[in-house]
């Protein structure tokens, strides 16, 4: 069972203080852990029932296990429904240095939504991009809810917070497309294999700051009456029309 301490411990990782003073990050339901399970990620413990305990025993083995009720999972947990339990995760391997030479690096202004941000994660994981770039003020990759909507992807997808004027400036060689409303149509645009494509604010778009580092700006056309577009869907148009090419 889970002493006091441990308990204290886990409710902390809820915030980001927390996560940032333990170096630990929760990873919540059956499938983002078992999934963790195969990676090479250190887990330092998972809390689970007793029926997942049972059924995944051989999955669990080689780590330290606690069994505990569903009523205490769920009062420990971030998300509305959780039977199964969570992992308490080590944030050592997410130490990264990118390298921006012969990749494509999507970097991103100011995304504060955690769903958005677990969604963009995923998205690269998919077309095979490999990192991103943030914002210092984009929101920690670490929120629980930034975990969860990765659905496991933010383990494939390096990341690194930057200040977004010396990473444009130190790498001036490099293209850097941005998704803006007067761009370039996207279904016209070739895009190059190395490059940067930044995504703005879900309010606000790219910073004014910002702005005359890009070195073409993209739209993608409106051919309805919709007022916007989310920027997880945008980032799944771009690099759909980038793979195309």
């Amino acid at each position: 069972m889970l002493t006091n301490r441990q308990i204290k411990l886990i409710n902390s990782l809820h915030s980001k203080k927390g996560r940032v003073e333990n170096q630990l990050f929760l990873v919540e339901g059956e499938k983002a852990v078992l999934e963790l399970i195969q990676s090479s990620i250190q887990i330092e413990f998972i809390v689970t029932s007793e029926h997942f305990a049972a059924k995944y025993e051989q999955s669990f083995s080689p780590i330290e296990l606690y069994i505990e009720d569903e009523d205490l999972i769920q009062k420990l947990s971030t998300l509305v429904s959780n039977s199964f339990g969570f992992a308490v995760v080590s944030m050592s391997p997410f130490q990264f240095t990118l390298q921006y030479k012969e990749q494509i690096t999507v970097v991103l202004d100011g995304i504060r939504d955690p769903g958005n941000l677990g969604t963009i994660i995923r998205i690269c994981d998919w077309y095979g991009i490999k990192q991103i770039a943030l914002s210092h003020d984009c929101t920690d990759i670490f929120n629980p809810k930034v975990i969860a909507a990765s659905m496991g992807s933010f383990s494939r997808v390096k990341f690194e917070y930057v200040d977004l004027k010396n990473l444009f400036e130190s790498n001036s060689h490099l293209p850097v497309l941005g998704a803006l409303l007067n761009g370039d149509d996207i279904h016209q645009v070739i895009f190059p294999g190395e490059c940067f494509l930044v995504f703005g604010n879900e309010s606000n778009g790219i910073r004014p700051e910002n702005i005359p580092y890009i070195t073409q700006k993209v739209t993608i056309p409106r051919y309805g009456e919709a007022e916007s577009l989310n920027v997880g869907i945008s980032t799944a148009i771009f690099l759909d029309n980038l793979r195309r090419g």
